[in-house]
């Protein structure tokens, strides 16, 4: 670890204007969040499922066997802090709750999860188009990848041809139902053989990344891997969560 060396500036700095939490506002000596609200940000351990992207306690893809995509990653549990930030970020435009907190882990996870895989592009699960005035926190995330990865990122290549009511409404059974046929591919030249990283926010059931990989996929893509910043709890032995 390197040693933290003394900047007159930056004292002054955080004389005048200490650190706060950008979660909760409080007095933060921890950096962007305070001891509390950083100990409710549960990340994805090391090895998880390479389906559903969860902790093995978490599991419950039954091994990825009504998955279309390769493989899906994840680098936090949408539950307590990591719930409340991606509410920030999505309602509020709040940037740096993902740029300064969230970002780093989601880039590190994807790089390693998917080492050596050969992506020719980045493609953000997309908005229904009458939809698209307000924040789009998915394009977003992909955008970020893009840059740090040097993957070209993809708005032109899958489109959301229909209005759906939104999947958190919908019981687990009915949500592949809600969002098939909603998903069209474009540009099919671009798209044969190709390989896609796929990018969503959150994953609970996976239908909507299962939809956009099925456009995809008959128009032409070879792989389709997916990389989501959260995934629902599923069921921790420990904690007890059931989401």
């Amino acid at each position: 670890m390197k040693e933290k060396r003394f900047s007159l500036g930056g004292f002054l700095a955080d004389l005048l204007f200490p650190p706060r939490c950008l979660l909760c506002g409080k007095l933060s000596k921890e950096g962007f969040l305070c001891e509390k609200c950083a100990a409710g940000l549960h990340e994805v351990g090391k090895d998880p499922c390479r389906f559903c992207g969860r902790d093995a306690d978490r599991c419950r893809c039954d091994y990825g066997k009504a998955f279309l995509f390769e493989q899906s990653v994840s680098a936090y549990y949408y539950e307590e802090t990591g719930r409340l930030l991606l509410h920030k970020f999505k309602f509020r435009s709040d940037w740096a709750c993902y740029d300064r907190i969230l970002a780093p882990r989601f880039l590190e996870r994807v790089r390693s999860a998917f080492e050596g895989v050969p992506f020719d592009y980045i493609v953000p699960v997309p908005m229904y188009e009458k939809e698209k005035k307000r924040f789009d926190q998915t394009l977003y995330l992909a955008q970020s990848l893009s840059r740090k990865m040097g993957v070209a990122c993809r708005t032109d290549l899958l489109r959301k041809i229909r209005k759906t009511p939104p999947q958190h409404l919908q019981k687990g059974k009915d949500r592949g139902e809600n969002v098939k046929d909603a998903f069209l591919a474009c540009k099919k030249k671009d798209l044969q053989g190709v390989c896609i990283l796929l990018v969503d926010d959150v994953a609970t059931t996976f239908s909507t990344l299962n939809a956009c990989t099925a456009a995809l996929q008959a128009a032409g893509a070879d792989r389709i891997l997916c990389a989501c910043l959260m995934t629902t709890a599923g069921k921790n032995q420990n904690r007890g969560y059931e989401k």
